[in-house]
């Protein structure tokens, strides 16, 4: 997946997520409860990203941290609009799992965005 090769290049993202070793599901919220809800489940561990899985739905993925927004919101924090982990704080995202752990990494968290938003959606 060209995001796993991105982030794996990704010097800034390395030296922040050093001390990182866990997983995280970045979910598109849909609307309607009875639609798809597509995201990306990362596997990461000392500033590297072992694996990056696209699932169509991701709502049955298991993952220690689930990072979620709408699809409306999710365009907003790839253009830079808004920030990752301040849209954490305004209710804009919601982060389920231990926040005293993610908000360690804050940091590794705008390099995961700052990454993304590099990308092509294409692939």
């Amino acid at each position: 997946m060209a995001y796993q090769r991105a982030l794996n290049a990704n010097a800034a993202y390395q030296e922040a997520a050093q001390a990182w070793v866990g997983d995280i599901l970045l979910l598109v919220r849909p609307a309607d409860a009875n639609a798809p809800a597509p995201g990306v489940h990362l596997v990461l561990a000392h500033g590297q990203c072992s694996a990056a899985t696209y699932h169509a739905d991701a709502r049955a993925v298991a993952s220690e941290f689930v990072y979620e927004g709408t699809p409306e919101n999710w365009q907003r924090l790839l253009r830079h609009e808004v920030d990752p982990v301040k849209a954490i704080l305004d209710g804009t995202f919601r982060i389920k799992g231990n926040l005293a752990k993610a908000m360690r990494f804050t940091r590794a968290a705008k390099e995961l965005v700052e990454t993304a938003a590099l990308v092509p959606s294409e692939e």
